[in-house]
């Protein structure tokens, strides 16, 4: 069973997926992981819906993705109409060179 600071990835759990894939230039990506990952202690977890977040940073310096779990998308879509939430999301995007959010549902996992 997962910790508490453990996320889950749940075929059964009808949680909506956020991935949102940032790019960045390689001296902005950490500060960029940083923002997401204080965001998301500070504020992002204690709102209504939340399940987790997962923030990742690739190998290369260029890429970030954020990896997040609501519990709807009624939920989620609460969270980006707040004005805080939009400000913040600009924030995150000036240290970007391009944003690209999608959001899924999770079809299988597969594992050891």
């Amino acid at each position: 069973m997962p910790s508490k600071n453990t996320a889950a990835i749940d075929p059964q759990a009808t949680y909506l997926t956020l991935i949102n894939v940032y790019e960045v230039e390689p001296d902005w990506q950490a500060e960029l992981a940083k923002a997401l990952s204080e965001s998301t202690e500070n504020t992002i977890r204690h709102q209504p819906g939340f399940v987790s977040v997962c923030i990742h940073s690739s190998l290369d310096g260029t890429k970030v993705v954020n990896y997040a779990q609501w519990a709807s998308k009624e939920h989620f879509e609460g969270f980006m109409k707040k004005p805080e939430t939009q400000e913040q999301l600009k924030q995150f995007a000036a240290l970007a060179t391009s944003v690209a959010p999608s959001l899924y549902q999770v079809s299988a996992v597969h594992a050891a």
